[in-house]
């Protein structure tokens, strides 16, 4: 859970107030290479100190002759459902979902910390989601037009929102 609290300030300008969001990556997939816990470890360290991050792990569906793709994948969006907290805006991220530059990326979280008080972002397991779960979620984001593997998925999206805190932030780590 990724909470955010950014100083905006208030209609009046005498004062400022925090706002919030709660940010959940629930992926699929339980084992993690340490290479991979280290870069995801590496962005959430560098947050401010208001977030705390938690990416939620549940396990891959197994897989065998007696047991279709689609079997597995429902068995897996059940389980993503599941973790998902109630009121949650919902994000799929697939290879054929809308493209976002870091600034878009930016500007979304900007809105979803003034108007969203809880962000999901999924990440599916090695089928990818069925049709039916893509048309259930709120909105399907491409981190890439390529076919990732889902691991390295969860060390980019923490890098692309931590560097969308830095954007609004107005810190130097992003360059134009």
């Amino acid at each position: 859970m990724v909470l955010i609290q950014i100083l905006k300030p208030s209609r009046n300008n005498k004062a400022d107030r925090f706002i919030t969001v709660q940010i959940y990556i629930i992926a699929v997939g339980e084992k993690s290479p340490a290479w991979i816990e280290t870069g995801i470890n590496q962005y959430i360290n560098r947050m401010p100190r208001e977030c705390n991050v938690k990416i939620v792990s549940i396990p891959t569906s197994k897989r065998s002759k007696n047991k279709t793709i689609k079997q597995a994948q429902v068995k897996e969006q059940e389980q993503l459902i599941k973790h998902t907290p109630k009121d949650s805006y919902r994000i799929a991220l697939d290879e054929l979902g809308q493209s976002w530059t870091s600034n878009l990326l930016a500007e979304k979280l900007r809105k979803w910390m003034q108007s969203m008080p809880i962000v999901t972002f999924y990440i599916g397991g090695p089928d990818g989601f069925s049709a039916e779960f893509l048309e259930k979620v709120d909105f399907v984001w491409s981190i890439s037009s390529l076919t990732l593997p889902h691991m390295l998925v969860r060390v980019l999206l923490a890098e692309q929102l931590y560097r969308a805190l830095t954007i609004i932030q107005r810190h130097p780590y992003h360059r134009e």
